[in-house]
């Protein structure tokens, strides 16, 4: 384990909007714990500084609508900056014009420039083409490190581990471990078992839950955790069983060993980060 340096620089896109605050509240809470350093980034799209290329009009309105976005821009990534300062992170802002959000903060996780992105679920609204909602699902698909969508909740009291026996689920415990030992959390590790593969023979899936889950429990050390077995579809089955425990954070493995095995958690984790009501961290 990396220990204080677990998440050493974190990326913050910001946008203004409700969903995102809750996302900068978060990641102050993720920060202070591991001392990390934070980039908060606003990134005004193409369509925003040249509106003509969506819709003809006079050069003076144009200009009027793209001072306007960038004025925005500004007031957003210095709002996001003094929030860190003020709970003493380091923090650096950036504000990238004409530029597509998702493809711009993908690019900012490539070759190890940061341990974790932390995003907004949406923006004030779902029509809002080019809030933070509308990239948030390219950027958990296609950072290269991982990334924390937030929800509602701001706090981390309650952690849900997805397990199933694959490196990128090992990958996750240990990150639900650190956050867990960091927030005097709680941990669930909970194995979702499709006993209909298995035809008429639960029994063998049973076995297989437990072996997994038992695996896992000699890789957690420093934290409370306890182990749950559950049979059906394993995304429905952690959104409820996150939904019904009032967990805070959902932690997941990006992929499973492979795209054929149905029962392990890669072929789930884009259901989960849809449809949790609570935060996901997806980890690669």
């Amino acid at each position: 384990m990396k220990g204080e340096s677990y998440f050493e620089n974190i990326l913050v896109p910001v946008d203004g909007s409700h969903q995102c605050l809750h996302a900068e509240e978060l990641a102050v809470t993720v920060a202070k714990k591991f001392r990390s350093k934070v980039t908060v980034v606003h990134v005004v799209p193409h369509a925003f500084l040249h509106p003509r290329e969506l819709h003809p009009m006079p050069e003076a309105v144009a200009k009027e609508i793209t001072g306007w976005f960038l004025q925005h821009g500004k007031k957003v990534v210095g709002e996001a900056e003094m929030l860190f300062r003020a709970e003493g992170i380091e923090v650096n802002a950036e504000l990238i014009e004409y530029a597509n959000p998702a493809e711009t903060i993908i690019q900012k996780t490539e070759g190890g420039k940061c341990d974790l992105v932390v995003i907004g679920n949406r923006g004030e609204s779902e029509a809002e083409t080019f809030s933070l909602g509308s990239v948030a699902d390219k950027v958990s698909r296609h950072a290269e490190c991982p990334v924390l969508i937030v929800k509602e909740k701001t706090k981390i009291f309650k952690v849900l581990v997805g397990i199933d026996g694959s490196e990128n689920a090992e990958k996750a415990l240990e990150h639900a471990v650190e956050l867990a030992e960091k927030h005097k959390a709680k941990v669930t590790l909970l194995n979702v078992q499709e006993s209909k593969i298995f035809g008429l023979k639960p029994e063998v899936a049973r076995k297989i839950g437990e072996s997994i889950l038992s695996g896992a429990t000699a890789k957690v050390r420093g934290a409370k955790f306890i182990t749950q077995l559950e049979f059906g579809n394993p995304a429905e089955t952690m959104i409820e069983v996150a939904e019904k425990g009032s967990y805070d954070i959902i932690v997941v493995g990006s992929r499973g060993l492979s795209s054929v095995k149905r029962f392990f958690l890669g072929s789930v984790s884009d259901d989960i980060s849809h449809h949790a009501k609570c935060s996901v961290l997806i980890v690669r």
